[in-house]
C-alpha cells in the first residue's frame, strides 16, 4: 500500500516497485491534524516533506506583522525540494490546512536515489525548473497593479492544476496574502469577475464558469 501511495507522487513516479517499497519502509507515514506545523521557517531543511493526502500552506510572517503566503499545495506532492538539495533552511512555515498524511524523506536518502537512478535526477531537475518558472510568474503577477487582472491570472493558473473548482488558500484572506492584496480588495475583485459571468464564488472556493471571459480579464478587456 505504501509503495502505491508513493508512486502517485509525481517526483517518484519513475521509480520501480522495489525502490518504492524500500522507500515506504524507510519513511513511514504520519497522520497530522489540521493546524499542525510540518516545518518552521529557518529550520534546517534536512528532510523532504512528502504530502500523500491533504493540503499544506507555506507562509512567512514579516517583522511588521504582515503575512506572505508563498503557496498552498495539495497531495500528492513534495515541498521545499530546493532547500533540501541545497542543504539550506526551510523558506516558509508549512502548516496543515486539512488533516494530512505525510512522510519525511531524509536528504541523504534522496541524494542516494538521485545517484542510483539517472532518470530520477532528470525528473528532479524538471520539477525544480517548473518551480522556478512558477515562482517567476507569481512575481510578475504581484507586480500587476490592477487587482482584477492579478486575481484572474491566479485563478487561471490554479485551474490548470485543480480544474474548474478551486479551493481558496485560507479563504479570501489567504488569497490576498498569496498575491499581495487586502481581503477587501480581493472581495471586490472577485465580485467584478463574478458579475462578468467568468466565475462563481462559493464559501472557501471559486468555480470557473467561463475561461474565455477569465482570460479576457487578464488582458484588461473584460466588461
Amino acid at each position: 500500500m505504501g509503495s502505491e501511495q508513493l508512486a502517485a507522487v509525481p517526483l517518484f513516479s519513475m521509480l520501480d516497485k522495489a525502490r518504492l517499497g524500500w522507500l515506504a519502509d524507510q519513511c513511514p507515514p504520519q497522520e497530522l491534524p489540521a493546524g499542525a506545523v510540518v516545518a518552521h521557517f529557518g529550520d534546517p531543511a534536512q528532510h523532504l516533506v512528502v504530502l500523500e493526502h491533504g493540503t499544506l500552506s507555506g507562509v512567512y510572517d514579516t517583522r511588521d506583522g504582515s503575512r506572505v503566503r508563498f503557496a498552498t499545495v495539495t497531495r500528492p506532492c513534495v515541498i521545499d525540494k530546493a532547500a533540501v538539495l541545497d542543504s539550506g533552511a526551510h523558506t516558509a512555515t508549512w502548516t496543515a490546512l486539512t488533516p494530512c498524511r505525510i512522510r519525511f524523506l531524509p536528504a541523504n536518502l534522496l541524494r542516494g536515489l538521485i545517484d542510483e537512478v539517472p532518470t530520477l535526477r532528470d525528473h528532479v531537475l524538471r520539477h525544480l525548473s517548473a518551480q522556478v518558472n512558477h515562482d517567476r510568474r507569481a512575481r510578475v503577477r504581484t507586480a500587476t497593479p490592477q487587482p482584477v487582472v492579478r486575481i484572474a491570472d491566479w485563478i487561471l493558473e490554479a485551474g490548470r492544476q485543480h480544474g474548474s473548482r478551486i479551493r481558496l488558500p485560507a479563504a479570501q484572506q489567504g488569497l490576498g496574502e498569496e498575491i499581495g492584496l487586502s481581503r477587501v480588495t480581493v472581495n471586490r475583485a472577485l465580485r467584478v469577475l463574478a458579475e462578468t459571468g467568468a466565475i462563481r464564488v462559493e464559501p472557501g472556493a471559486i468555480v470557473v464558469l467561463d475561461p474565455r471571459r477569465l482570460s479576457a480579464a487578464t488582458d484588461g478587456t473584460s466588461r
